[in-house]
């Protein structure tokens, strides 16, 4: 029954997040969901990471992987994630779904900078500690990873631009896209 309400909610979740996505997924991972935690710092003023976190995120890196058997989404992406808690202990629902972004990296995208549309939210369910996870393509006007894709007014050849405004995939390609724009070969 459980599965099954939680099947229910994942869907309508990813309505919200995506209409109409073609291609959608979702898993239910078992387990207390992680709360990423601050850094931590030393004497010398460094961050660290703190071990248990470490430990967490490597957890949840295997879950993923054991779940996610296609290769990281590469264009923008919806997330949404429904933690259910065993306890009442306060967490921001943002900690949450940092943990659940910095261990998708590599394995559901490339990295979490696609992720263009998220859902957060905690619930309370002390027998069965668990986290609903949704992913989809999405779409916005806010191109990232391959969505992103311009071809290079110097050599044709396409690029990903660091900025709006970025016409050459290199500064080698700028004196060319010069040159022809100027009608000259």
């Amino acid at each position: 029954m459980t599965a099954e309400v939680d099947r229910e909610r994942g869907e309508q979740l990813m309505q919200l997040l995506a209409p109409g996505a073609a291609d959608s997924w979702g898993t239910i991972l078992p387990g207390e969901p992680h709360s990423k935690a601050r850094p931590r710092f030393n004497k010398d003023g460094h961050a660290y990471k703190d071990p248990a976190d470490a430990e967490a995120e490597e957890a949840k890196k295997w879950l993923l992987r054991r779940w996610w058997k296609r290769g990281p989404l590469t264009g923008n992406v919806a997330l949404g994630c429904v933690f259910f808690r065993s306890s009442r202990q306060e967490i921001d629902d943002d900690n949450l779904l940092k943990h659940v972004c910095d261990a998708g990296n590599g394995i559901l995208w490339v990295d979490d900078s696609q992720i263009t549309a998220k859902y957060g939210a905690i619930e309370l369910d002390r027998a069965n500690p668990r986290t609903i996870l949704v992913l989809a393509p999405h779409v916005s006007t806010m191109q990232r990873g391959t969505d992103y894709v311009r071809d290079c007014t110097g050599c044709g050849r396409q690029f990903t631009p660091s900025r709006y405004t970025q016409t050459c995939c290199s500064r080698e390609c700028a004196p060319l896209a010069r040159r022809a724009k100027a009608g000259r070969s």
